[in-house]
């Protein structure tokens, strides 16, 4: 398709999603601003995507707001018009020549770029391809090719000494576990983590840090009870950027699919990350060099797996009969020790740092 000339003109790109989603409009951003130097480029994202947006030097405007209310409940139709109804309105006025919707791109979202009326349009229902994936088609669609490069976060020099501070001095292996999920239907047992945390402690030497967010202090407190030593607890007490630079620290971290994947995606750290009924395409979670993909082959792939009708209405459900399912319940702890201790043998972050594996086959007991 012909390049649309939008070199000194007014972008807006709707960014609708979670932390995993918004990581992931950051090469399109960045492959936006190199096609359009001049142009005014502007962000419509929720307001959860602040600490990931707002420092992003490849837009110059963070515009945010706090998401729908009542999904789910009689009153959403009503609520979902009004609320893009009013953004519309708003952002109508200034007068954007371009309104690109990005990843998982819903049906109001595509509703809020027509009524704004501007002269260029892109953006549509992705098929089965990650967020990523389906900005690279968005941009394609104004003849602008994605750059191809990595994931990009912003912190702070003190974000960085915070986590420094937290994680303190050690002699072996500095493993994170970050058991959460916005969807219970994600989630491991935690007695399933508790139970490969204290054989990483009692067989490596490892500390064991456990990450969350402040919903997740209770999953945290029954992780650390099944743990051989007290663990470093984080659960609730990071900023974004403090979360970041822990896991950039980390050895290994082993988490279910959620935003701690991609981040550790993002910062090289080294992962194990468990998958139950969810289809791996959306997630662009792949095994590789730095992840260990855990996904038992009795799961089904798809997103119509929710009894309760939750999935893709929701932006998270915490059913607490959910967790453990959705074909978690077949991944055995053993099975995601081995692996952690195949992934420690390599040398993770801290290491690649020292030049010396934090861990090594030779401490394996022998029969």
């Amino acid at each position: 398709m012909k390049r649309v000339d939008l070199e000194k003109g007014k972008i807006l790109v709707i960014a609708y999603g979670h932390v995993a989603d918004t990581m992931a409009a950051v090469p399109a951003l960045r492959s936006l601003r190199a096609a359009y130097p001049e142009a005014s480029i502007d962000v419509l994202a929720l307001e959860s995507a602040r600490p990931i947006l707002g420092p992003c030097p490849y837009i110059d405007r963070l515009i945010t707001w706090r998401d729908f209310q009542h999904k789910g409940e009689r009153t959403a139709r009503l609520e979902k018009l009004s609320v893009i109804a009013a953004l519309a309105l708003k952002l109508k006025r200034s007068g954007y020549d371009a309104t690109l919707v990005f990843h998982r791109s819903s049906g109001a979202m595509r509703k809020l770029a027509e009524l704004m009326g501007s002269a260029v349009t892109a953006g549509g229902q992705g098929g089965v391809e990650s967020s990523r994936d389906e900005n690279r088609r968005v941009l394609e669609a104004i003849g602008v090719v994605e750059d191809g490069g990595g994931l990009e976060l912003w912190t702070s020099a003190e974000d960085a000494a915070w986590a420094t501070s937290f994680l303190g001095p050690h002699d072996g292996p500095v493993v994170g576990i970050h058991p959460g999920s916005d969807w219970s239907c994600q989630q491991w047992l935690p007695e399933r983590f508790a139970e490969v945390g204290r054989s990483l402690q009692v067989t490596a030497g490892a500390t064991i840090a456990i990450t969350g967010s402040s919903g997740e202090v209770e999953l945290e407190t029954e992780l650390a009870k099944g743990l051989a030593q007290s663990p470093l607890r984080a659960a609730g007490r990071t900023s974004f950027g403090q979360f970041v630079e822990v896991i950039r620290r980390l050895d290994l971290l082993i988490c279910v699919n959620s935003a701690a994947a991609a981040i550790a995606r993002a910062v090289g750290t080294p992962a194990i990350v468990l998958m139950g009924l969810e289809d791996a395409r959306y997630t662009g979670i792949e095994a590789n060099r730095q992840l260990t993909v855990i996904q038992p082959k009795t799961a089904d792939h798809g997103g119509g797996w929710c009894e309760f009708g939750r999935w893709g209405v929701l932006s998270g459900c915490d059913s607490p009969m959910c967790r453990g399912l959705g074909g978690l319940a077949d991944v055995a702890p053993e099975v995601v020790t081995a692996a952690a201790l195949e992934r420690l043998a390599r040398g993770g972050t801290v290491a690649q740092r020292t030049g010396t594996p934090a861990w090594s086959p030779g401490h394996l007991p022998i029969g």
